[in-house]
């Protein structure tokens, strides 16, 4: 079997996707975001340049070397916010590791307080950890987060990770649900 050449997966409809690989693709994807969001409002001038240094703060708290790109959901006029964020990232695989032992690793690095299992979602088995941590706020506090991170295994070793995370956690359980259902639509394209 030839190895696939990318992946795809659904998000809800009102996420938006932000490149970070390359400086201009992100800014170019904040630009047409903030664009978006303030279309038709009369301070539109004011506020867009503000827009765009939120979605520029929100992508620069959930990327790192491996970061490919963000998912965000961008809010809608009336509709209630949903402050939940996806980081996508592909880690390649180690020298000395061996196709398919990432699985045992990721569980294993669960750590204090954190769930480490196999679940079955609708691409497939998938190895999922959840933890809390501390993020930092635009307003420089620090905010209790839930993250919950799924690894899709590449053919040949490494991974594709798919890290979710929220402050909402009164809400984790549902969003846990959404997550499971995004990370389930995964798919390889050949």
């Amino acid at each position: 079997m030839a190895p696939p050449r990318d992946f795809t997966f659904a998000v809800p409809g009102d996420w938006v996707r932000i490149r970070v690989l390359d400086d201009a693709q992100r800014d170019a994807d904040v630009r047409r975001i903030a664009q978006a969001v303030t279309r038709g409002r009369p301070d539109r001038d004011r506020l867009m340049p503000q827009v765009a240094r939120v979605l520029h703060e929100a992508v620069a708290a959930r990327t790192d070397s491996r970061t490919v790109e963000v998912h965000l959901p961008v809010l809608q006029k009336g509709a209630p916010p949903v402050a939940c964020a996806l980081a996508v990232g592909v880690v390649p695989p180690r020298d000395g590791d061996r196709p398919g032992g990432e699985d045992a690793a990721f569980l294993a690095a669960a750590g204090t307080g954190a769930t480490a299992e196999v679940v079955d979602l609708a691409c497939g088995p998938v190895a999922r950890l959840r933890r809390r941590t501390s993020a930092p706020a635009p307003d420089g506090r620090r905010v209790e987060t839930a993250v919950v991170q799924y690894q899709h295994p590449l053919p040949g070793g490494g991974f594709v990770l798919l890290s979710f995370s929220t402050p909402l956690l009164e809400l984790l359980d549902p969003l846990t649900a959404l997550f499971d259902a995004v990370a389930g639509s995964f798919r390889w394209l050949p």
